[in-house]
């Protein structure tokens, strides 16, 4: 069975539309706000290193609301035929792994370990979407297969029927 390029949310929280507008909207007052502060207090007496400090801490705040509802700061994994992307952390660059670049994948309970050639890295699912945990684990296990790729950590389908 082909598998299409599926991208899963592994975030704690759901990213739906109304959810994304409500930041992109709040944070873009932020920064109209934070704009309009910064000019209103320039060469007065309320111009102090506290403002400025607040002002700073508005401005940071509305990128990170922007950023958010414009889905740059989601974690997810996206499984395709060809390649799985996890992308974990804002601050990494997302992580690509091939079937040339996997040695293998270790199943383990809430948590999936890619290892390479050069290191391993852990995907932790946690129990806080449990159905998400489940369509993650289904979709690497199946592009294993798929792809030849040695998994561990799996008991195979006959153990589990004991009849």
């Amino acid at each position: 069975m082909k598998v299409s390029e599926k991208r899963y949310n592994i975030d704690l929280q759901e990213n739906t539309r109304l959810g994304k507008i409500l930041r992109i909207t709040l944070g873009t007052i932020c920064l109209i706000a934070t704009i309009w502060f910064m000019v209103s207090i320039r060469g007065t007496e309320a111009s102090v290193t506290t403002a400025w400090i607040a002002i700073l801490f508005l401005f940071l705040f509305s990128l990170w609301l922007l950023g958010s509802g414009l889905s740059l700061t989601d974690r997810y994994i996206t499984v395709g035929d060809k390649r799985i992307l996890l992308r974990q952390s804002l601050l990494k660059p997302p992580v690509i792994f091939t079937s040339s670049t996997l040695t293998y994948v270790e199943f383990k309970p809430l948590a999936i370990d890619f290892v390479t050639k050069d290191n391993r890295v852990t995907l932790k699912l946690g129990a806080y979407y449990p159905e998400h945990s489940a369509s993650v684990l289904s979709a690497v296990e199946e592009f294993c297969k798929g792809n030849g790729i040695e998994t561990r950590g799996l008991e195979p389908e006959d153990k589990n029927n004991k009849s």
